[in-house]
């Protein structure tokens, strides 16, 4: 009997001991601060809490026994902690580490704007956490700042694949479909606040899209409390900047205020000829009426003027013995000018509600308007020869004997007049058609972009229960994009004429051809005027779309949908003389419908243990400024132009544990009945032309995996590798239209099927060894390698007529047709820093040099000219053009914060 009551004793000892539950409190802390950080998330395996306004959160009833801690704050690392949960007491003190946001920082692994993985032991009776994808895992950190240094595109995507939001606000630009981060630039302390979502997963603020989506917070109650001055030295694209942000967070009058501005210069960089001239200024203004209510006004803007870099023939790298030769600048007066500078300032003002209707939804409401200006110039010239230095005519290969040779290449070797653009003499050249009487021979012309833009947005976030959670929202648009050109400098001319010069010589006698607006004709036009071409672009745009999410012991899914509708139009300012019925007043509005479907699953293995698989499939609508045929001159539209097709789909092992973490993604992404256009002017014809290529289809595939080790306290090591397939898949239909008119539109098939795409490494691997010493100092070295990197090429050289009358056995038809691969490449990067705090004011400096053994031979990208002698079939005649990747370039960071 004694043994039974024991065995009972026992049993219920047991089974009390194993309901027992604990609280588990603390309060988490800034350590360059020591002060307390509000809205941090707090999870205990499946339990979840947000610290208050004095940083403290306590969660209750948390079982007995080893349980992992994860801590998540906007601005910091993410902090993980094995606590074992008794009867004594669980009050925690714990202190985060800062995320870098400066340039000259590595991020790592754990180095994240929000939230990692949701770990769990791995008691499979238990509900298991599952994946948080607002997370930067190695891969994600890794490929978007060390590779990005060659020009690397997670999964060869376009950035027109990628959503960007501000507090809600889509930012990508309605009439390419593209964000300018530019728009933004230097407000790094301001907009580090982030939810980055990679690919396909679920987000929780947008429907997102195939490359992901990325919503940078501004509200000024969520600003880190702080003062910060920093300073930034470079020998890149700017030389100098500063930066400060002051923060209040929210006081204790519930008013919260964010002020940060910068400033970067510079006169040649790595480059010579560019400049770097930009300012930015960034206010965030919130008023807290109760725990449910706030609202926030934003306003921010960065008016940028910068000098450009173009890219150049071999044979000019070669005579200037520099691979950075730079074509657009030259000496004016003994001063450095350059004739391609990009000049914009949009500004955007976001006024937020955010409503907290009960303990589990939210909603949020933002109405944003931008507007502002993009130009950028370049040479215009009228019955007068090519002032471009690297006109294919001026380069030693173009002439025949060999003294001409050797004269044309001790004179471009020696001669900065003819090797770089001569200001001097396209004045002296229009002070002569001033004395003569006539137009300027040379100008600089402006072509713009003026937007005018409103936006609306409205998102709820709802947890219905434990396991099931709605997101939704609706998102309106309606851009008018003004774009024309304007007379920038006469050069010392003293006026132009608004004509078409390259139509004379099609159209000798008929005036009304040559004008560019036969409501103003012969108009002679001074600075400032508007001249060539002045037409309006309309785009209204709206998507409603809707997300569920549920969760259960071992398998977590998704599904989302959306439908959107799309209208725009063409408003002509200038009535063309080619084409006086088709080019002044509205063209036809184009309508589309559209939607699309996403969903996926994450089964769990375990608590450290993954399998994630993700399936879009959607239409999108053609981009505006893709779907008109040659918009300078006309309103007609692309022939057949069609709602874009994008069927994508991955599947991922993930695996996290303390000292190992893994990410290992298959994926394949097909686009259908895109469209393209280039533009080029064209000797023989003298006008320029407008390539539209309809029907082109991608596919994308490839593998990605990302992995960290951590050796030791201080030392991890990272691998990451990007193996892709990217490629054209059809044989899209191309319609040629000449500006001057003087020959009807044509249509051709191109013949690209099974081509790479162009612009990004088709694979890129790293290894790196983080060294991080509890003392805050760290040290970073990565070896990098870039494969499969292809030119740009011609599409027209990709048709019959390119190849026609030519013998198929000719080995030079392979030479036309075929497409250039570029050398595979390497690089070191390193980077060092030290942060420390002294009577409560926090000071860091940050050192990286990329390409540190200095490397100049990667070529990291390039393009085929669209010219093409389609009688000789020469080659050497309008050879490609490349950019060359930087060798050494560094970037000191020096900030104080208190």
């Amino acid at each position: 009997m004694k043994q039974i009551l024991l065995l009972l004793f026992l049993l219920f000892s047991s089974i009390y001991l194993n309901a027992q539950q604990d609280k588990v409190s603390g309060i988490i802390i800034d350590p360059s601060t020591e002060k307390a950080i509000p809205q941090v998330v707090v999870q205990l395996n499946e339990l979840k809490t947000t610290t208050d306004a004095n940083g403290y959160f306590e969660i209750s009833n948390v079982p007995y026994g080893e349980r992992t801690l994860l801590v998540n704050a906007i601005g910091f690392e993410t902090y993980t902690l094995i606590i074992k949960v008794n009867s004594a007491s669980n009050n925690l003190k714990i202190s985060l580490t800062p995320v870098a946001s400066e340039e000259g920082e590595r991020k790592g692994i754990s180095e994240v704007n929000l939230s990692t993985l949701d770990l769990e032991d791995d008691n499979k009776g238990q509900s298991v956490s599952g994946l948080l994808h607002s997370s930067g895992d190695v891969f994600t950190s890794t490929a978007s700042y060390v590779f990005g240094q060659e020009y690397f595109r997670t999964r060869g995507y376009d950035s027109d694949n990628s959503s960007v939001y501000m507090s809600g606000i889509n930012v990508n630009d309605a009439e390419n479909g593209r964000p300018s981060f530019s728009e933004w630039g230097g407000l790094n302390d301001a907009t580090s606040n982030k939810e980055i979502i990679s690919g396909i997963n679920p987000s929780r603020f947008s429907f997102g899209a195939v490359g992901g989506a990325t919503n940078i917070s501004t509200r000024a109650s969520l600003q880190r409390k702080q003062f910060k001055v920093s300073y930034s030295l470079s020998d890149k694209t700017y030389t100098n900047r500063v930066s400060l942000t002051y923060s209040t967070g929210l006081m204790k009058n519930n008013w919260a205020f964010t002020v940060s501005a910068s400033r970067r210069w510079g006169s040649e960089g790595y480059v010579q000829g560019i400049f770097y001239d930009a300012n930015s200024y960034f206010v965030s203004i919130e008023k807290k009426f109760n725990n449910s209510h706030s609202i926030g006004l934003t306003a921010y803007g960065a008016p940028t003027k910068r000098g450009m870099q173009a890219g150049a023939v071999q044979e000019a790298y070669d005579l200037t013995n520099n691979k950075y030769y730079n074509p657009n600048w030259g000496y004016q007066n003994g001063e450095v000018r350059n004739a391609r500078v990009k000049d914009s300032h949009e500004p955007m003002i976001i006024l937020s509600d955010y409503l907290v209707l009960d303990s589990k939804t939210k909603l949020t409401t933002s109405l944003g308007y931008s507007f502002g200006y993009s130009g950028n110039t370049a040479l215009n010239w009228y019955n007068a020869s090519d002032p471009r230095p690297d006109y294919y005519r001026y380069l030693p290969s173009w002439q025949t004997d060999a003294n001409a040779i050797a004269v044309s290449t001790n004179a471009w070797q020696t001669n900065q007049s003819i090797s770089q653009l001569n200001w001097n003499k396209l004045y002296q050249i229009n002070y002569l058609a001033n004395y003569m009487g006539t137009q300027a021979n040379y100008i600089v012309e402006e072509r713009r972009n003026d937007q005018n833009q409103f936006s609306f947005s409205t998102l709820l976030n709802k947890e219905v229960n434990k396991n099931v959670r709605i997101d939704g929202g609706l998102e309106v648009k309606s851009l008018v994009s003004h774009n024309f050109k304007v007379l920038n400098d006469l050069l010392g001319g003293n006026y132009w004429v608004d004509i078409d010069q390259f139509a004379q010589q099609d159209f000798i006698g008929d005036t009304n051809k040559l004008q560019n607006d036969l409501n103003n004709p012969n108009r002679k036009i001074n600075v400032g005027d508007k001249f060539g071409y002045d037409y309006d672009m309309h785009v209204n745009s709206g998507l409603l779309w809707a997300q569920t999410e549920l969760t259960s012991n071992k398998l977590d899914y998704f599904f989302a949908g959306n439908l959107s509708a799309t209208s725009f139009w063409r408003h002509g300012n200038m009535m063309n003389g080619r084409y006086p019925t088709n080019s002044y007043g509205d063209s036809k509005v184009s309508n589309f419908i559209d939607g699309g479907l996403k969903g996926g699953a994450t089964y769990k293995i375990n608590g450290r243990n993954f399998i994630v698989a993700n399936a879009d499939w959607s239409t999108r609508a053609p981009y505006e400024a893709n779907s008109f045929v040659s918009p300078r001159t006309k309103n007609e539209l692309t022939p057949d132009i069609k709602s874009e097709k994008i069927e994508a789909g991955d599947i991922s092992y993930i695996a996290r544990f303390p000292a190992f973490k893994l990410r290992l993604t298959v994926f394949q992404t097909m686009f259908q009945d895109q469209s393209e256009i280039r533009y080029f002017y064209d000797d023989d014809l003298a006008t320029f032309v407008n390539y539209v290529m309809t029907g082109v289809s991608k596919t994308h595939q490839g593998i990605e995996f990302g992995a960290e080790i951590k050796a030791s306290q201080r030392i991890s090591i990272t691998t990451v590798a990007s193996l892709g397939n990217y490629r054209y898949t059809s044989r899209p239909t191309a319609t040629i239209s000449y500006d001057n008119g003087s020959q009807a539109d044509v249509t051709k098939t191109v013949y690209m099927k099974n081509f790479y795409v162009a612009g990004t490494p088709q694979s890129a691997m790293t290894l790196g060894l983080n060294y991080r010493h509890p003392k805050n100092y760290f040290v970073n070295l990565n070896l990098n390698y870039y494969a499969g990197m292809y030119l740009d090429f011609n599409p027209d050289r990709r048709t019959s007529a390119a190849v026609a009358n030519m013998d198929p056995s000719d080995p030079l038809i392979a030479s036309i047709v075929n497409q250039q691969k570029l050398p595979n490449g390497s690089t070191v990067d390193a980077s060092v820093g030290k942060s420390w705090t002294i009577k409560g004011i926090y000071y860091s400096i940050n050192l990286s040099v990329s390409n540190v053994l200095d490397n100049k031979d990667i070529v990291t990208g390039g393009y085929e000219q669209m010219r093409f002698d389609y009688t000789n079939k020469d080659l050497n005649k309008f050879p490609p053009k490349y950019f060359y990747g930087f060798g050494r370039t560094y970037f000191l960071n020096l900030s104080v914060r208190f």
